[in-house]
Parts: structure tokens; sequence; C-alpha cells
């Protein structure tokens, strides 16, 4: 691998958070004092030596060293320097990092003199304890800095309108620091700092495709300051530069929207993502010079997946010529929330405890792993397979939204896909496409939707297609049972296999029987309603020696292995559940999930039920919404007849989706006790639908049944999906808890 000289210790780095801004509170933000690091110095730099990270970003803090013009006292900095002496860890220094004296006004003239003043005195105090070149990085985040202390007025100077200003303000102070320390420190060696993103068009809004380039462009206006290419008054020259960091974060690339609150993040795994490795090659192609990730990381459990991939990009960037020095894990220390103080899990080591001297600091152990695997690809070869795209957790909202985005596709197939009877290729590719085939995984590999919010994305699903609702809910299922039952390696795969995934259960006669072999599993038996079919990845309970087995097969089974005479049904046609034959079908080692007995596991079996009713009520939802449309262009929407008529079937529907969340709830409280409950579910959401299809047909009459007029096949779909197994069982257990001695009510 391509490997160019570097004058870093250590190519793997730790940061720590290190900010001292003002907030609009009044409070002072003090994450190295908040994290102990200044009283924990010499234990913090050894342990980052213990895990390889040699070089390391640390800061001064400048509102603390400067309380009067000209003063300067660095005791609030020994701890940190010492002990980085000692312990011959390499750091690289920020002399500001958002924060400043309060007597100062960074839109004064005044700024840059006093803060050229306090870098030179820094900087001797500094090389006193310093074995080697010094490296400093007067600024850090000019770009983000300007934009929250200037553009937004989140944190001081609380400004607005004037980001353009404050950041050649920035760097001016910045130039001029790094003269003052030329002048007395000839060999201090300077990196850079700044934000890496990308600005995409919105394709929707073409009258903002302008702002949104320039948006883009204005990442590299304080590089261009820094080395002389605007503002050259100011003083920058190349020269004053000898490293450029680079910060990238997992909410670097958005889609323009002049409301920054409404703009849509991009994660790795979407199509409009540019890759890393093209971005650094970029920035070197733009400016010449070496580059660093000076800043990289996430928080909570998709830390691991994130750095896996960011490693990945960069040492491909190196492999392919750019000169990649070095990649930061930032902050390398969990911290306090800026603004509310939460606990922010996003580093590699943590802090509770920490004031006690004694104590050490807990790691990651996901993280730690993850750091030791990229190292030794940095040291050895890349993996011959990229590590798939990390996703962050998500909120329901923006999961949402991202429905929104495949929501025209679905609609569009629905009925052609219900006239021909196949699979609704296109609606999953644009679920795929937008990421939402991986909504209920864990963070890391997927948004982490849960309970009530996964229930709610069924419903909206449920209103654009019951079809793709019903393929859906089964990918959901056999997401989930991977995630409770099987290896973190099966759930790894199956997420980055992309596949739509399926759960088979059913079956005629003796079923579905699996034998263990040298070479894996041979089966014997068969599968009915086989949603998806030839088309999705099934994972097949099936009776075993070892009881009744869930196995997963390695990839979607061939099409000559399904009878799709089967399944020729008036509704929900495109679900393309046949029957398939599996007799003499082997399957690999390793394709076991769990242990036998684990897929009739109580509560999830029969809890399991609410994802497919919060499916079904979108459907009625949809079938309301359709007569609606119809009888708007029928000229009787004002009529009083259907407004008793709807107003009955939209209450029944909502009653049933509030009962729907209440068993969600029940569930999360009392597991396997909840079951009663989620009969009851089942039967107000059965009835609830029924009267929604009734009054939609009483409402449009024929006419509003033909084609080209939507409710028609809405009603078909809602009306089979509705088929599910043993309704009458489900009564009847409501019927017997209901007249159960001691019954004391349903809530």
């Amino acid at each position: 691998m391509n490997r160019p000289s570097s004058p870093f210790a250590s190519f793997w780095m730790g940061g720590f958070e290190c900010s001292t801004h003002r907030l609009r509170s009044g409070r002072r933000v003090d994450v190295i004092d908040a994290t102990a690091h200044d009283r924990l110095a010499a234990q913090d730099y050894a342990a980052l030596q213990s895990l390889g990270l040699s070089t390391v970003r640390d800061g001064l803090r400048w509102a603390l060293i400067e309380r009067r013009p000209g003063e300067y006292d660095f005791s609030s900095a020994e701890a940190q320097v010492q002990a980085a002496q000692e312990s011959g860890v390499q750091v690289a220094w920020d002399l500001l990092h958002y924060g400043y004296p309060d007597f100062l006004d960074p839109y004064s003239p005044e700024f840059a003199p006093a803060f050229a003043a306090y870098a030179r005195a820094a900087g001797e105090f500094l090389a006193r304890h310093t074995t080697g070149p010094l490296w400093v990085c007067p600024v850090n985040e000019i770009s983000f800095f300007a934009w929250a202390g200037g553009e937004v007025g989140d944190f001081a100077p609380f400004a607005h309108g004037r980001g353009h200003e404050l950041k050649r303000q920035l760097a001016g102070a910045a130039i001029a620091a790094m003269r003052a320390l030329r002048e007395v420190l000839p060999q201090v060696r300077f990196l850079l700092a700044e934000p890496l993103i990308t600005v995409h068009r919105d394709p929707q809004r073409p009258q903002e495709w302008a702002d949104a380039d320039g948006f883009h462009a204005s990442q590299f206006e304080a590089l261009d300051m820094l080395l002389g290419r605007l503002y050259p008054e100011l003083g920058g020259s190349p020269d004053l530069v000898d490293a450029l960091g680079m910060n990238y974060y997992p909410v670097n690339q958005w889609v323009h929207h002049p409301q920054h609150g409404r703009r849509r993040v991009l994660e790795p795994a979407d199509p409009e993502y540019r890759p890393l490795h093209e971005l650094l090659a970029e920035v070197h192609g733009r400016y010449g010079l070496p580059l660093l990730l000076t800043e990289t990381g996430t928080e909570g459990p998709a830390r691991a997946a994130w750095l896996r991939w960011v490693a990945y990009e960069a040492l491909t960037a190196r492999a392919q010529g750019v000169p990649v020095l070095g990649v930061c894990l930032y902050p390398v220390v969990n911290h306090p929330g800026w603004a509310d103080d939460r606990h922010c899990p996003n580093g590699l080591l943590d802090y509770p405890g920490t004031a006690d001297q004694a104590g050490g600091r807990a790691a990651d152990p996901s993280l730690a792993a993850a750091l030791r695997e990229v190292q030794r690809w940095e040291s050895g070869e890349l993996p011959a397979q990229a590590p798939p795209p990390p996703s962050e957790p998500l909120t329901l909202g923006a999961v949402l939204d991202r429905l929104a985005l495949a929501a025209p596709t679905i609609l569009a197939e629905a009925p052609l896909r219900h006239a021909d009877g196949g699979f609704p290729a296109e609606s999953f590719a644009a679920l795929r496409r937008h990421g939402l085939l991986r909504a209920g995984l864990p963070g890391g590999l997927g948004y982490s939707l849960r309970g009530p919010e996964l229930l709610e994305l069924l419903r909206a699903v449920g209103r654009l297609s019951l079809p793709v609702a019903r393929l859906y809910e089964g990918h959901l299922n056999a997401l989930g049972l991977l995630e409770r039952y099987g290896t973190a390696r099966q759930l790894a795969e199956a997420a980055a296999s992309g596949a739509v995934l399926g759960v088979w259960n059913t079956e005629e006669g003796a079923g579905l029987r699996a034998q263990r072999t040298p070479d894996g599993w041979q089966l014997e038996g068969n599968k009915t309603f086989t949603s998806g079919a030839q088309f999705v990845r099934p994972l097949l309970p099936a009776e075993t020696e070892e009881g009744r087995l869930m196995l997963l097969a390695p990839a979607p089974l061939p099409p000559e292995r399904f009878d799709h005479a089967f399944w020729q049904p008036l509704g929900m046609r495109a679900s393309v559940s046949a029957r398939a034959e599996l007799s003499g079908l082997s399957l690999p080692p390793g394709s076991e999930v769990g242990v036998g007995g684990d897929y009739y596991q109580q509560p999830d079996f029969s809890g399991g039920a609410l994802r497919f009713l919060a499916a079904q009520l979108g459907g009625a939802e949809a079938v309301l919404a359709a007569a609606r449309g119809v009888l708007a262009r029928l000229g009787r929407h004002e009529d009083d007849v259907q407004r008793l008529r709807f107003a009955e079937a939209a209450a029944g529907v909502e009653a049933a989706w509030q009962t729907v969340l209440e068993g969600e709830r029940w569930l999360a409280r009392q597991g396997a006790g909840a079951l009663d409950y989620v009969a009851l579910c089942r039967v107000v959401a059965e009835d609830a639908c029924l009267r929604a299809c009734e009054a939609a047909e009483r409402a449009v009459g024929a006419r509003g049944l033909l084609a080209p007029h939507d409710p028609e096949r809405l009603i078909r779909d809602l009306r089979h999906y509705l088929r599910q197994p043993a309704p009458d069982a489900a009564r009847l257990q409501v019927g017997a808890a209901t007249l159960a001695e001691g019954f004391g009510g349903w809530s």
C-alpha cells in the first residue's frame, strides 16, 4: 500500500475535545474540565499510547489563560503539557477552539493583534515542554465557527448574517498568529482543521441550485484566505501551512434547503452520497498539500461501523496516491453535551467517575475492536470487501421523510403490479435506495426505529401499498428475529446484502423438515404462502432433531421451486405468495438462527401481530382517502349522509390505531402478560378495517368501484390482507379474558 512519508508519530490519532465557547444562556462550555482531562492528562496520554494513538490533538483554553488583557497564566494547561512531554505523545495544540476572552470582540480590529500576542506566548510556553517540532492549529474550524457564531448566532459572538465577515476576521487572526509564532519559533509546524462538506442540489428545487453551489464552495474560503488565494491583503501564504486537516462527520453531506433545519442529511448508502476518498482527492487536487482527517466520529452504537468505513475510505484515497497522513478519532473521550450536559457516547473512552484520580476510563469494546482492526489495515492491506456503509439512528420524522421520497414510485407501481400480479421490484428498489430496508436495525446498521415508531412506519407504508407493506413487514420481522436470536455476524451480513427478507412459516402436511449433514442442512418438504417467492431471501422455520429451528437461506431461492398457480387471489396479488417445494434443497453450515423453539418465543411471536395491524390500518386510511377522492370528483363530498358515514369509519380506524399503540405499550411493560390485549387489538383493528371498506363501498357506489378509480383495488387488498390466521381464536381469547374471574377492565 502506498505510504507517504509523514511527520506524525502515528497514522491513527486521538483528539481531546477542548471547546470553550460561550452559549446564549451565558454559560461557558469547558469540555476539558467536564471530562477531567486536565486532571487526568497523564492517565489519558498513557491510555492513548497503549492503544497505538501516539499523535494527539489537544488544546489550550485561551479564556482561562488570558483573563486580563496581556496577562498570561498557563497553569490551566500545565498538567496536559507536562503529561504529554513525559508520555512521549506527539501533540498538535489548538490555540483557539471556539472560545475567546470575554473582553474581546472578534469583529474588532484589536482581535487579531491580541490573538497573535497570545499565540506567541503560548508557543514559547509549549516549546519549553516539547521534544521535536511544535505542531499548532491556530484556529479550529474557522468555517463552522463563522457559521455558528456569525451567521446563526448559536454561540459567541452571537451575530446573525455576518458569517463571512467573521470568517475573514478569524482567518486574519490566524495568519497574524502564525506569523508571530514563526518569528520566535522558526521551526513551528502548522496544521489546519476545517470541515469537509458536500452540499447537494435538490432536484425538486432548481431555483435554489445556485445557493446550494455557493454554500458548497464556501467551505474552501477559509483555506483560500490562509493560503493567500482570497483576500491576499490578510497575509496568507502557502508557506504558512504544513498539513491540511479536514473534519468529517456523518452529517457532512446534505441536500440543500434554505431552512437549515429542513435539509436532508445523506448517509453513505444513499445514491447521491459522494465517497469520502473522492472528496479527499479533490481537496488534494485543489491545494496539493498533505491531508489528515483531523476529526471524525459519531455517537452510540454506530461508532465502530463509522470508523471502519472512514478508515477504508481514507486508506483507499492513500492507495490511489492522495497523501493522507492520518485519521484522528475525535473526540477520543465521551463528554457532556455542549448545551444540555447530556451524556454524549461519542468517544473511545468514557468520563463518568473521572474525578477520582485512581479511576480508569472504560473503553467502548466495539470501538476498541474496530480501532485494532483498522490499525491492521493501515499496516497491511485493505480487506477485499469494503465494510458496509454505516447508518446513524434517525428520528421517526427523518425516516418518514425518506419514505416520502420513495412514495411516488410505490404509488405508481401499485396498480401495475395489481394488474399483472408481479413482484413490486421498483418499490423495493426505492425503499432500498432511501435506506428503509434498514429502518429497524440498530445503530451502525440502521436507523434504530423501535416499538411504536416501527408501527408508525408500517402504517405509512400501508397507506401507499398493502402488498408492499405485507412484504416489508415480513422483512422487518426477519431482521428482528436475526437481531434477537442470530449472531452479530448474521445480522450484519443480512443488512449488508441489501436483500429483501421474508419469514415463511405456513406449510402443508408434514411441513418442512431439516437434517444436519457434514455440508450443512438438507431440507425436505414445503412452504405455502411464501410471500415474495423467488424475489426475497427467506428465513425458514423447520422441524429438526433440535426442535423447530430457523434456517436463513444464503440468497433468494431458484424460481423453479415455486408454484405460482397456488396464488391466484383477487387482492394482494403483488405479494406473490406462492407455494414452494423445498425437498432436496441444501443450505450451508451456519444457516441456523438461534436454537430450537426460538421462533415461537413469546411475547414476540404473538405480539408481532401488531406489525400487520399497523399496515392494515394504513390500508384502511388509504381506502377512505381514495373514496373521499371519488366523492370530491363526483361533487358529493359535502353531503351530510357521507359526512356521517365517514365520521364513523374514520373514528373507528383512529380508535383502532390508538388501541394498537396501547398494545405496544402493554408489550413493553408486561411481555407475555400483554397477549390478551394483543388479541383485543386484532379484534378492534379487523372490525375497524371492515367498516372502512363497507363505508367506502356504500359511499362511492358502483361507479366509484370501476377503473380508473382506486377504491376497488384498495378494498380488495385490504379485505384479503385481513384474512390472518385464527381470527376467531383471537375473539375467543378476548372473550375468555373479559369473562375471567377477577377481570378488572382493559385499561
